[in-house]
């Protein structure tokens, strides 16, 4: 897939996240239950680690570096939502947006976009944003 492509599925899925976010009201976006223990927030905080991680990988990549070290994706997970709880609902949005537009930079700034950049950089990004787009709708709908 050309580097155009995925950007516009990116941007697409990110404009679907934020539609999704926007439609919960300010004072249920740190209620936990859009997935167990998580809140909007939450997610949010979640989808701004990955594509920031995705954006490392990615200049790693670039740079003919190996890919960090497999890890304990549920650990750091929990991890990450944890660090999250501590922040106010605008700085994970600022934070968000950073880790976005670091992925987003690093795709840009790659020479060659393999078909290994590409699906990590769709993983992270289009499929993370689609899969809690549907989440957050959801509880928005039950709410």
């Amino acid at each position: 897939m050309d580097r155009e492509t995925l950007l516009g599925r990116e941007d697409e899925a990110w404009s679907a996240l934020v539609g999704a976010f926007d439609g919960v009201p300010d004072d249920r976006r740190e209620v936990e239950g859009v997935v167990p223990g998580w809140s909007v927030k939450d997610l949010v905080w979640h989808c701004g680690y990955w594509a920031d991680y995705v954006g490392d990988v990615l200049e790693r990549m670039s740079a003919g570096q190996p890919e960090p070290p497999e890890q304990d994706w549920e650990a750091l997970n929990r991890m990450v939502a944890e660090d999250g709880k501590g922040k106010s609902w605008d700085e994970v949005i600022v934070a968000a947006e950073r880790g976005r537009d670091r992925a987003r930079a690093a795709l840009l700034a790659m020479t060659d976009v393999t078909d290994a950049a590409a699906s990590e950089f769709t993983d992270e990004t289009v499929d993370h944003y689609q899969e809690h787009t549907a989440e957050i709708v959801a509880f928005a709908a039950a709410g």
